[in-house]
């Protein structure tokens, strides 16, 4: 094996032996990595589910022993429409319950008692005054009432009061004003009405005996409710009081606090319920797009690590074939490096010899002294060769780096276009072409002469080399100030630009392979003369066939 073969061979050898076993334990070690990440993130929504149960369990619980420890510090007489407060002393005038407008609870849907006599009441509507009923959700508190008579009453018919009842006792005065409400009422509006009528006959303190709240799952507006009850046995009855709760604002309140994840209310068990009240449930699970998300995160992070371990893999192949590339290459770089040097030389060494060979000749006095005109006619040629070499050079490397040095300022466009007509015309006439002119007497325009001269005659060549197959070989020249600016335009009869053409892009013709040979570099430079002037140059096709391009100059 020749050395640069062997290198090579050795080089590919230790790369891939390297590349492999880096490989190789890069991704044992990562893969068992992810598999433990992938189970944390599927454990963790029910992980956060199960704590956030737990936490908003006992949140619910405190609420809700919370309104009943309030209800139960509750005086009995504040569930009627009218009650006296008894730090009124023995005076008689009753006041407006604090259950007769809105709740004071933000759970409580409603209160409501059950007469000795089986009616319904509630505080915030008042039968025999009806003007005393809470207005603004008198519909409301209604149909309340309405729900309550129907599916409510009826299963919380008053039983015996349990020996561990709390009994109150309290003055004659207090009981039988809180008792004949109405009357004392309509006895405060009318001070004339007899006392009598409700002056005490008992001799001492009233005993009213009150149970504890109990809660109970009864049907309301056809679904379970959470309802509180207690029994309160006065010396005229057995009452039964109690609230509804609001399920819509319960679970308001659980959906608040839950967030993204899924908590249910229900009468229902469940393996992972936690109750709330005797016959209610909260679970919590978590949102199933929480689910799907956390399963979405596990396979992309596969595939993150996956996407990694084939584009690390990837580039490592790459490098290797990189290393392995340039070691070929530094032998071919070598010979080409010589292979350059030889046509470089060859391509300078022509003009060059000429040169120096008349330079010699003339220099001492050899040849034919009759032919020395000719002598230097012939080193002007090689100089011009060298000349146009470096020219192309010089053009090309202006118009990559931008550096067209170009001066606009008020000008004579008619004048300057009629003169440079006058330059080409013999050049078409030869060519077959007519060079037709439609420019005004005066007409002027920012205009750097040197630029536009070089621009018009792109375009007239141009005009020139495309219309060669076309029976109508007149080249147009017009001007023309268009509102503020002015146009030129060059307009020919040939075929032409096909749609979606790169017409100004250096080394891109508009046309097909048949046209005549270019570089395509004249229109490129003529844009960024045109721009360099603060106008542009562009295309469009002609009315009746042919192509137009547009010199738009500032006025």
């Amino acid at each position: 094996m020749r050395g640069p073969a062997r290198r090579v061979a050795i080089a590919a050898l230790l790369v891939a032996t390297t590349v492999a076993g880096l490989l190789a334990a890069w991704f044992v070690s990562g893969w068992g990595d992810i598999a433990s990440r992938q189970h944390a993130i599927a454990r963790a929504p029910v992980d956060e589910a199960s704590h956030r149960a737990d936490e908003l369990a006992r949140e619910l619980r405190a609420t809700l022993a919370g309104i009943v420890a309030r209800e139960s510090d509750r005086p009995y007489f504040h569930y009627q429409n009218l009650f006296h407060d008894p730090r009124a002393g023995g005076s008689q005038n009753v006041t407006p319950s604090p259950l007769a407008g809105a709740s004071p609870e933000p759970f409580v849907l409603g209160y409501f008692q059950r007469e000795p006599d089986g009616r319904v009441t509630v505080p915030a509507i008042n039968d025999d005054v009806p003007e005393l009923s809470e207005p603004a959700h008198l519909a409301a508190n209604t149909r309340f009432r309405a729900e309550v008579i129907r599916a409510i009453a009826t299963p919380l018919a008053p039983v015996a009061v349990a020996a561990s009842a709390q009994r109150v006792a309290i003055d004659p005065n207090t009981y039988l004003q809180n008792t004949n409400s109405t009357i004392v009422f309509h006895r405060q509006q009318q001070p004339a009405m007899a006392a009598a009528a409700i002056e005490s006959t008992v001799a001492g303190p009233v005993t009213i005996t009150v149970s504890a709240y109990q809660w109970r799952t009864l049907p309301y507006a056809g679904e379970p409710a959470l309802v509180a009850s207690r029994t309160i046995d006065t010396p005229d009855g057995r009452l039964v009081q109690g609230f509804v709760i609001d399920r819509s604002a319960l679970t308001g309140w659980l959906a608040d606090r839950a967030g993204p994840l899924v908590a249910t209310l229900d009468t229902g068990l469940g393996d992972t319920a936690t109750e709330l009240a005797p016959g209610w449930h909260l679970a919590i699970a978590p949102n199933p797009r929480t689910l799907a998300a956390a399963s979405d995160a596990a396979h992309a992070l596969a595939r993150s690590f996956l996407v990694r371990f084939a584009i690390a893999a990837c580039v490592a192949l790459i490098a290797g074939i990189l290393v392995v590339w340039l070691v070929a290459r530094a032998e071919a770089l070598a010979r080409e490096r010589s292979q350059f040097a030889a046509a470089a030389a060859h391509e300078l060494r022509t003009p060059l010899a000429g040169l120096q060979l008349y330079g010699d000749m003339l220099a001492d006095g050899l040849g034919d002294p009759a032919k020395v005109p000719d002598y230097a006619r012939r080193m002007s040629e090689e100089a011009a060769r060298l000349g146009r070499v470096v020219s192309n050079v010089l053009g090309f490397s202006q118009l990559e780096r931008g550096n067209l040095s170009v001066s606009a300022r008020p000008d004579d466009l008619a004048d300057a276009l009629r003169e440079l007509a006058s330059r080409a015309e013999p050049a078409l006439d030869r060519a077959g072409c007519a060079l037709e002119l439609d420019i005004p007497a005066a007409l002027s325009a920012s205009i750097d002469r040197d630029a536009l001269a070089r621009i018009v005659g792109n375009l007239l060549d141009n005009a020139e080399k495309y219309t060669r197959a076309a029976s109508d070989r007149t080249i147009t020249l017009a001007a023309s100030k268009i509102g503020e600016r002015v146009e030129v335009r060059v307009r020919d009869r040939g075929p032409g630009v096909a749609r979606g053409a790169h017409l100004f892009a250096p080394f891109v013709r508009g046309t097909d392979r048949d046209a005549p040979a270019g570089l395509g570099l004249g229109l490129a430079l003529s844009r960024s003369l045109a721009r360099a002037m603060a106008g542009e140059l562009h295309y469009r096709d002609a009315p009746d066939g042919g192509a137009e391009l547009v010199l738009d100059l500032a006025g």
